[in-house]
């Protein structure tokens, strides 16, 4: 059976285990590697993001969800939000979609591009309610049989 936590949820050695992992599961962060993964992530507080939830069969990873918030904040991660939602069943994906709707709806506030443009963050949400959607009609995710 699977099982999401919280990166902050996580025992010292899950912690380890799962950003040991993460790379055969596709995932590198854009610079550094794991114990400079580990250092952003040990800043994750509460509710508020940056969060970082990892999807475990047993004991072996296979998914990650993290919601950054900032695509400026940290160097490893420059992104506002990365996961591999598309490779896991709905049966996870489910749980995980509504953790990152309700996240990004407290989150509240906007995020300004480089281009000048203003993003809501409610309209985050509001795409990650749209993607599961397609989701959940087979649009932008693989099959059943090829998922993790």
């Amino acid at each position: 059976m699977e099982k999401i936590l919280n990166y902050q949820d996580m025992f010292p050695e899950q912690r380890e285990s799962a950003l040991n992992s993460l790379s055969s599961i596709g995932f590198y962060s854009a610079y550094g590697k794991v114990k400079t993964m580990k250092r952003i992530m040990e800043k994750s507080v509460g509710e508020k993001i940056p969060q970082f939830y990892f999807v475990f069969r047993d004991k072996e990873l296979i998914g990650y969800m993290f919601l950054i918030g900032d695509d400026k904040m940290f160097r490893a991660f420059p992104w506002l939000a990365i996961d591999n939602l598309d490779e896991l069943p709905m049966r996870i994906v489910e749980p995980l979609m509504d953790i990152a709707v309700e996240a990004w709806t407290n989150e509240g506030g906007s995020i300004i591009g480089e281009d000048g443009i203003v993003t809501e963050k409610s309209l985050i949400a509001q795409s990650y309610k749209q993607r599961l959607k397609d989701y959940r009609n087979g649009i932008g995710r693989r099959d059943k049989n090829e998922c993790r």
